[in-house]
């Protein structure tokens, strides 16, 4: 392995100047494009479709706890058998709901201890500089979902949007918030992947959101080095965040 290495060290010596950056190049290409098909992209993608079933059981969760608030409101001279027992089937299956919620939840590492995975990670791979760390306003995960999605829609008059307000106002809080953390470090292309790879392979997950490899770096300054700059956060029943 030795040996190898010192013969392509040698011949990457012996190239000019034009052909070293044009090897540069291609070996930044090749090792983005493996990040990206072989553990960026199946991460996400997976991410992808956990939230979305999550904000369809978010959605389910909101609407039976409304249903439960019209029918426990209702006036009535006497009692109503069918209204209190489909109180009764609306209350279980909520309480089914909140069950898987909190199943998945065990899964996923608490938002107080997440900072100190990546930094535990950083500081076992040894070859990676910390550039930032911090953490993010936590947000139900509904208000995320919605603020992504209010993000692309049209231009409303203030009428509308005063209405819109006051509607936002009356619901009910999500239960489930999202806690995200976001870091930047500095390093080879190979550390930066081993880094990544560890993070997957921890028995506490972390939920992926974004990644992004020399995201505001000049092209003159990546090689050797590069940065990564990663967006990961967890779930929890409980809306208080731990600031780092």
């Amino acid at each position: 392995m030795k040996k190898t290495w010192l013969s392509l060290t040698a011949k990457f010596d012996a190239l000019n100047r034009r052909e070293r950056w044009m090897v540069a190049c291609a070996l930044f290409a090749v090792v983005f494009a493996a990040i990206n098909s072989l553990l960026i992209s199946p991460v996400l993608a997976r991410q992808k479709v956990i939230n979305t079933e999550l904000a369809a059981d978010q959605a389910q969760i909101q609407n039976l706890t409304q249903q439960i608030s019209v029918y426990t409101n209702q006036t009535v001279i006497d009692p109503d058998a069918s209204n209190n027992q489909r109180i009764t089937e609306l209350n279980s299956h909520l309480k089914t709901l909140e069950t898987q919620l909190s199943g998945l939840q065990n899964t996923l590492i608490s938002p107080d201890k997440m900072p100190e995975l990546l930094r535990s990670l950083l500081k076992k791979n040894g070859k990676l500089q910390l550039v930032e760390l911090k953490t993010l306003p936590a947000k139900g995960l509904l208000e995320a979902e919605s603020a992504d999605k209010n993000t692309a829609a049209p231009t409303v008059s203030p009428t509308e949007n005063n209405n819109t307000n006051k509607a936002d106002t009356g619901k009910q809080e999500s239960p489930v918030f999202k806690h995200g953390v976001e870091i930047t470090v500095e390093g080879h292309y190979l550390d930066l992947l081993e880094y990544v790879s560890d993070l997957e392979k921890m028995p506490w997950h972390v939920l992926w959101s974004k990644a992004a490899l020399n995201e505001e770096q000049p092209i003159g300054n990546v090689w050797p080095t590069n940065r990564l700059k990663l967006t990961v956060y967890t779930l929890s029943l409980d809306k208080t965040w731990l600031s780092i």
